[in-house]
């Protein structure tokens, strides 16, 4: 069973690990991992209880290691198969695993990650609730007020709507506020499944561990493998909520928002609590931003091209906006019908390029070159205007705008010998 503990464990020993000690809560954390993007990243807050982790992903190869997979096809089959077969879940007993703390939110590890920001935030806060007998596990970033109460930004997605109709009965919603989940729990908690999918089964298909506890007050469900929760309500109450840096290196705007109002605190029984300290615009924000939805273009474009090789949402665009497709092209037309079946899989892209197999989804240069010398601007280009898009394109303020296509394949029938990289010797 891998938590967050046992990967601290374990990369605490290797040398591509740097522990920096103890940092100030403002703009340190982001400087360090800045600097040492090659490495994971230990550190303390100053003053503080906790031990933060950062750059857990720092490449492809660190989510192949810990998924235990040796490439994409074969991860993104691992994902699908807990997204459409999530495990049953076994109940525990809570004081099993959790003991009451005297905790306030001025003892969690809130960061000031950039200047832009409006406030100390927790970057890795999974809310779990239930409604109606549906729960839902999410990630929100959570602004801190005072020690009784924080914002938490919440987009219009599953949350958002057991919330409105929470509020609209005259009642607050009860949740629990997770940290220092497992990485597996993470992923899950970063997909989209329809309403009604439980990520915490996903979660517990992809690690092996189906064991929840119910908190003691509002009876919610949650992985025995977070480090600390945090019972409470989101209240009808709204304070200002940012600006905030996303994940494109944007300040997001600042905004009226939901309050979160914590009841009790619970804490692994033994050990110092440990916390993913998420920078945002950097290699863990992209990771669990794109990769949970890689499988499903892959899974999309695989139902019109079989000969799908590679699928990858792309740092530059943020992980979320601009996507890259190989294939391995056999009928006319097949590249645009990818191309099209990748915004089905993602709606929220906004530039879609495919090339052919020969062709590194990782390496932009190629791709470029790819564009340069297979694509034809009258023929290859497509603007689709007045499509939904994602809030955090700037050209996209109210979720309408305009995707670009571009097929930066051979021409199926030219020979490839005219188009093939030549390599040195």
């Amino acid at each position: 069973m891998t938590t967050l503990k046992s990967l601290l464990d374990s990369v605490s020993k290797r040398s591509d690990t740097y522990v920096a000690g103890e940092l100030e809560a403002e703009y340190e954390p982001t400087r360090i991992v800045y600097k040492h993007p090659d490495k994971r990243v230990v550190f303390k807050i100053k003053g503080g209880k906790w031990v933060c982790l950062s750059n857990i992903f720092r490449s492809r190869l660190d989510v192949y290691e810990l998924f235990n997979v040796g490439g994409d096809i074969e991860l993104y089959e691992k994902i699908l198969r807990a997204y459409y077969s999530p495990a049953p879940l076994e109940v525990d007993d809570f004081d099993k695993y959790y003991a009451r703390v005297d905790f306030t939110l001025r003892d969690l590890p809130f960061i000031k990650f950039y200047r832009e920001d409006g406030g100390m935030y927790l970057t890795s806060a999974v809310f779990i609730a239930c409604l109606e007998g549906v729960c839902n596990s999410s990630f929100h970033r959570v602004m801190y007020i005072s020690e009784d109460k924080a914002t938490l930004r919440i987009v219009p997605r599953h949350l958002y709507y057991m919330v409105k109709k929470s509020h609209e009965s005259g009642r607050d919603l009860p949740v629990a506020m997770v940290l220092g989940l497992d990485v597996y729990q993470e992923l899950a908690s970063a997909m989209s499944p329809p309403y009604g999918v439980f990520e915490v089964g996903i979660g517990a298909a992809l690690s092996g561990v189906n064991k929840v506890v119910k908190t003691p007050v509002f009876k919610i469900p949650v992985p025995v493998t977070s480090t600390l929760v945090v019972e409470g309500v989101i209240s009808r109450e709204e304070e200002w909520e940012g600006p905030f840096v996303d994940i494109l290196g944007l300040a997001d705007e600042r905004r009226r928002q939901p309050v979160f109002k914590p009841v009790a605190y619970y804490s692994t029984v033994a050990g110092e609590p440990i916390y993913h300290a998420i920078v945002p615009a950097t290699s863990d924000h992209f990771t669990l931003m794109g990769l949970p939805r890689e499988p499903l273009i892959y899974e999309s474009v695989r139902r019109v091209s079989p000969g799908v090789k590679r699928v990858r949402l792309s740092p530059g665009g943020g992980s979320w906006l601009i996507g890259v497709i190989s294939i391995e092209q056999s009928t006319r037309g097949e590249a645009l019908n990818a191309a099209l079946a990748a915004l089905t899989g993602h709606p929220s892209m906004k530039v879609v390029v495919v090339v052919d197999e020969d062709v590194d989804v990782d390496d932009p240069h190629q791709v470029e070159w790819a564009i340069a010398t297979r694509s034809k601007p009258g023929e290859d280009v497509v603007v689709l205007r007045g499509a939904k898009a994602s809030t955090l394109d700037p050209r996209s303020p109210n979720g309408v705008g305009d995707k670009l296509i571009i097929i930066a394949t051979k021409p199926l029938d030219e020979p490839w010998s005219k188009y093939r990289r030549v390599n040195p010797p």
